[in-house]
């Protein structure tokens, strides 16, 4: 209680902004630019934390997370009361009605209960990215006062383990940014005061990229303390996200792909070759574990939100999260429910995980009985412990893990026409599931499609699909997408998000997206 009463006086001055009207124009925070604070190795850490605390809060106070399998995906509102519509809405990028609740009243089949669910998702925050601002803000102001510390208990070693993480936590904001926005204002000054237009979003990433390249390595591989491990930055968590980074810049960057897609093959070599042997640092778990690394801290996880029971950190709603909409009485007790609130399209569900084809996830991840059913039986168990007294949906909400960048690694090297190293990665995530290795049958197509499909089946739920979508530029093609995008809508970004328009506040360079509007 102490150190909550301590810190919190710090974090009010910090976030601080009047009316919200200056989301760019921080000013000096004079309390941390004294002699009371950056004295000792207590501060960094304290101050550390709560950068990751202001970025559990910028994910986790509404569906953002859980969006990346709602949105153009092949999923539906089952006829649970009150049923879903909101969930309608996005499996058909219809934002504009997601976003004004009472155009719904003209629906014939009206229900009142929608605006609630507007409210429960609450999608009015996600527009608003002032969240995101405020943990880059403080991860540039880690970054420059960490240097003041002198204490003699503060090593080298330390300072830049701090600044590391002070890079990744800016950088990975910029990449939510990123893929909601698309271009957005950056900066990395600690004390920012000046308006700023929005910046490229390649240009955006390859900065971040840069900036991770030369703090990685200060990352350690792995916590000797469990209770670090994935939830605080580590060097597979900056090399997860350089290679996710990469990727986004080969689907918009197109005359510069190869080099991307290079790039990936170098850290996922790395990660690979050093990171697995590195304390055991990586690993993929047996599927009948991965439960355990949907929990959280797991050797599989690179990075995570942490969001335990047990922690007392909980911040946000769990109700957000894609784990609360798939379950239901009797197994998730955390709720009334009879039927799940969201279920995926039976012909997707054949389509990736077929009859006829074995796959252990099939069987651990999913109520074998209903795995095809659409009207809200089904059961995704792969976000709970089946083995426990009692459910609820305590898992940490994932963000990378290895299984994830074994399949970007394998995506890149099918890219360079490296066939053959690229089948090894993809079948070592099959070998883990039980499933048929590559090719499995002559039906089953390339290895680009059978990579693709491959992250559909072991990262559903997790957030990826959309954006995997997008990133390929398959969300334009109806053999991939359920609700596919223009060529016109794609270029004017119609993939994006609105952006609020306090963005326009006290800032004259600044834009919204104009697809929106």
């Amino acid at each position: 209680m102490r150190k909550i009463l301590y810190i919190l006086p710090l974090l009010v001055i910090l976030i601080a902004n009047p009316g919200c009207k200056k989301f760019l124009n921080v000013e000096p925070v004079t309390s941390l630019s004294g002699n009371n604070f950056w004295k000792t190795s207590k501060d960094a850490e304290d101050f550390t934390k709560d950068v990751y605390r202001l970025f559990r809060a910028s994910t986790m106070s509404s569906i953002m997370l859980a969006m990346g399998d709602y949105r153009n995906g092949p999923g539906k509102a089952t006829s649970v009361n009150p049923k879903r519509y909101d969930l309608d809405y996005l499996a058909v990028n219809n934002m504009k009605k997601l976003l004004a609740a009472d155009a719904t009243r003209t629906r014939p089949d009206y229900n009142a209960s929608l605006e609630w669910y507007q409210a429960r998702a609450r999608y009015d925050l996600i527009p608003d990215w002032k969240p995101f601002y405020k943990t880059i803000q403080a991860a540039n102001i880690l970054y420059k006062e960490v240097d003041r510390i002198q204490d003699p208990a503060f090593s080298e070693a330390n300072r830049k383990q701090y600044k590391g993480e002070a890079v990744f936590m800016r950088c990975l904001s910029y990449f939510f940014l990123v893929r909601l926005f698309s271009d957005v204002p950056y900066y990395t000054n600690a004390y920012n005061q000046e308006p700023l237009p929005r910046t490229d979003m390649v240009t955006v990433l390859k900065n971040c990229i840069a900036d991770l390249d030369k703090v990685k390595n200060d990352l350690p591989w792995t916590y000797k303390d469990p209770a670090n491990r994935a939830v605080r930055a580590m060097r597979g968590s900056a090399i997860a996200l350089m290679m996710h980074m990469n990727m986004w810049c080969a689907g918009f960057d197109q005359a510069n792909t190869n080099s991307y897609y290079r790039a990936v093959d170098d850290l996922g070599k790395e990660i690979e070759n050093i990171g697995e042997a590195e304390q055991g640092a990586y690993t993929l778990l047996p599927i009948e574990q991965t439960y355990l690394v949907m929990f959280g801290r797991s050797q599989e996880g690179l990075f995570e939100i942490q969001l335990s029971n047990n922690s007392g950190e909980v911040s946000g709603d769990r109700r957000y999260k894609f784990s609360n909409g798939v379950a239901h009485l009797p197994f998730l007790t955390s709720t009334d429910r009879l039927q799940s609130e969201f279920a995926f399209k039976s012909d997707y569900m054949k389509k990736i995980f077929p009859e006829t084809v074995a796959d252990r996830r099939k069987n651990v991840w999913f109520d074998i009985a209903d795995i095809y059913d659409e009207t809200g039986k089904a059961i995704i168990y792969k976000f709970f412990n089946r083995a426990a007294p009692t459910q609820g949906d305590d898992d940490n909400p994932i963000i990378f893990r290895y299984a994830d960048v074994l399949l970007l690694h394998a995506e890149a090297l099918a890219e360079l026409g490296e066939d053959g190293p690229a089948e090894i990665l993809l079948n070592r995530i099959r070998a883990r599931a039980g499933a048929d290795l590559f090719p499995a049958n002559p039906g089953e197509g390339k290895i680009k499609d059978a990579i693709y499909y491959e992250r559909c089946k072991e990262l559903l739920g997790e957030g990826h699909y959309f954006y995997d979508l997008v990133r390929t530029r398959k969300i334009m093609n109806p053999t991939y997408c359920y609700s596919p995008l223009s060529f016109s809508a794609f270029i004017s970004k119609a993939w994006t998000w609105p952006i609020s328009s306090t963005a326009l506040a006290n800032n004259p360079y600044m834009t919204l997206n104009s697809y929106w509007q």
